[in-house]
């Protein structure tokens, strides 16, 4: 084995990821598929390390993985995604201002109904057709109105979705 090989072991104890994630990003085409040796084991080169390094970069900055591909797929064509990045960037920023907003809001309204049930003494047993007087205290008016909130971004596929 070529000193410079290594092992998915090593190279998710490198990036520290597990292999499973290793074969994960192989799969979506984040990481190369390496070479394998007569045992069938695969074999990453150093710059791999440096790839899944770079993943976990991107992730953390909050990047999807399809965004952290669109990347990639731009630098192989030999074009600078730094612009590509910094509108993603500036997306996803405003996007977090619209959810921090949303969920001090929610925050409020969860606070002034925990104050108002708190207040009331609860029945202990519950009517026939009844679940939770306390949600359902909750005006009509006031729920539909806050079905518009709050979004949250899925790490997975980068899109916003309503719980």
């Amino acid at each position: 084995m070529d000193r410079q090989a290594l092992t998915i072991r090593q190279l998710a104890r490198e990036g520290g990821v597990s292999s499973k994630t290793l074969r994960h990003w192989e799969e979506l085409g984040l990481i190369r598929s390496p070479g394998r040796t007569r045992a069938n084991y695969r074999l990453y080169a150093q710059a791999d390390v440096d790839r899944v390094l770079f993943i976990l970069k991107a992730k953390s900055l909050g990047f999807t993985l399809a965004e952290i591909r669109r990347v990639f797929d731009l630098a192989r064509t030999r074009t600078a995604p730094c612009d590509a990045v910094m509108k993603w960037a500036a997306e996803r920023t405003k996007s977090l201002e619209d959810q921090i907003r949303m969920l001090k809001d929610l925050k409020k309204r969860l606070e002034r109904y925990r104050k108002r049930w708190a207040s009331k003494k609860s029945a202990e047993r519950l009517g026939a057709n009844e679940v939770c007087r306390c949600i359902a205290s909750v005006s009509e008016e006031e729920a539909r109105q806050s079905t518009q909130a709050p979004r949250v971004i899925s790490r997975r596929t980068g899109k916003a979705w309503k719980g």
